[in-house]
C-alpha cells in the first residue's frame, strides 16, 4: 500500500479513533487528523482535555481509521505535544475547522498533537488479517 492510499483512507474517514492506555485501562475517543507529507499526523486539542494528561503519562497510542468501504488503517506511534506557534499556524491553515476552537496559534488553550508513526497496518473490509504498510 502506498502513502497515497494511506492518505485516501484517512481523508475518506470522518475521524480516527485514538486509543490510549492509562494504568492498564484502554480509552478510545474520536479525533480528526491531517496527514503531513513526512507521514506524521497532526491534530489539536484543548490544554484542559483529559487526553492531554493521558498522552503525557503514556505517549504510545494507536489510531484506527475506517473509510466508506470499510477499509481499515491502524497507525501505532508516539504522541508529541511540544509543537509551537509555527506548527499550530500550519495546522490552522491545513484544517480550517480548527479555527472553530482556536482563533490563532497564540491561544494558550491550543495544544498541537503530533503522532509519529512506528507501525502502519491495513486490511480490506471483511474478515482478514492486517497487512503491513512499508
Amino acid at each position: 500500500m502506498s502513502m497515497e492510499k494511506v492518505r485516501e483512507i484517512i481523508e475518506g474517514s470522518r475521524c480516527g479513533y485514538v486509543a490510549t492506555s492509562v494504568d492498564g485501562q484502554p480509552r478510545v475517543r474520536p479525533m480528526i487528523f491531517v496527514l503531513m507529507d513526512d507521514g506524521t499526523l497532526w491534530s489539536s486539542t484543548y490544554d484542559t482535555s483529559g487526553k492531554v494528561a493521558e498522552f503525557e503519562q503514556n505517549q504510545r497510542v494507536e489510531v484506527c481509521f475506517t473509510d466508506s468501504k470499510w477499509v481499515q488503517l491502524r497507525i501505532a506511534g508516539q504522541v508529541d505535544l511540544s509543537g509551537g506557534p509555527d506548527k499550530k499556524k500550519k495546522l490552522l491553515e491545513l484544517n480550517p475547522k480548527v479555527k472553530n476552537h482556536f482563533p490563532d496559534e497564540n491561544d494558550p488553550k491550543f495544544v498541537h498533537v503530533e503522532l509519529r508513526p512506528t507501525r502502519l497496518r491495513w486490511k480490506p473490509a471483511g474478515f482478514s488479517e492486517y497487512n503491513e504498510v512499508e
